[in-house]
């Protein structure tokens, strides 16, 4: 080998360095060795050295691939942004079936007697002629959209600093049926939850819904209903 090729291929092989292994962490062990592998087939002859540096350059980037894509292999996959799925996401408030422009047009009325009451609810309301023990009637308020119906009539009963509320209400309460055990108020379906200090019943007559909850116990929430008349 004359010193031109000589000089030839130690400046190939630093040209081939520069490019293959920049930014690479590999010992020149490893360097000799992909070199090695890629010069391998090189043919012996002279005359063919233009053509084997071309082949040579394929197998050193080939190899060089091979070298940097197995570690990656052994990197944990990162899923892509886009297909991340949001947690912890806020549920949507639940109004009963009232749009948020809805509910902040309702109004709540003061109510002076029954009489107002019925007037403001309209036709089908049933009202309570039983009282709890020891309460009485403090407040009568209609909630709803003003130059209509009322959507819930309200009557509170206080005794102390104690208050039970009696409900009427064109639309359905909300609240976890798996507590709740079913019941009946006259003929009318029902559904209660009873603990100490605190009971809820909800029953529903001519597609009105009515409730009493407060701190009095379920025959006396039952009294309350049974005495609206129904059916």
């Amino acid at each position: 080998m004359t010193d031109r090729e000589h000089d030839l291929r130690r400046q190939f092989r630093e040209e081939s360095d520069d490019m293959l292994f920049s930014g690479m962490d590999m010992s020149e062990q490893l360097k000799r060795s992909i070199r090695q592998e890629a010069a391998g087939e090189k043919a012996p002859r002279k005359r063919s050295f233009a053509k084997s540096w071309k082949v040579g350059a394929a197998g050193l980037v080939a190899a060089a691939m091979i070298a940097v894509a197995i570690p990656l292999l052994d990197q944990p996959s990162v899923p892509a942004p886009g297909n991340q799925v949001a947690e912890n996401v806020p549920p949507t408030p639940n109004n009963g079936g009232t749009a948020g422009s809805e509910v902040s047009q309702l109004t709540t009325t003061k109510l002076g007697s029954i009489e107002d009451a019925r007037a403001a609810f309209g036709e089908g309301l049933r009202l309570p002629t039983v009282v709890p023990q020891g309460y009485a009637l403090t407040e009568m308020t209609a909630v709803g959209m003003p130059g209509q119906p009322a959507r819930d009539i309200l009557f509170t009963y206080a005794s102390g600093e104690k208050t039970v509320t009696f409900s009427a209400s064109r639309m359905a309460p909300a609240y976890p049926a798996e507590l709740f055990a079913k019941t009946k108020v006259g003929d009318a379906e029902g559904a209660i939850f009873e603990q100490p200090g605190m009971t809820e019943l909800f029953w529903t007559v001519d597609d009105i819904h009515y409730g009493v909850t407060g701190p009095i116990t379920g025959e006396e929430a039952m009294k309350v209903a049974e005495s609206t008349g129904v059916r």
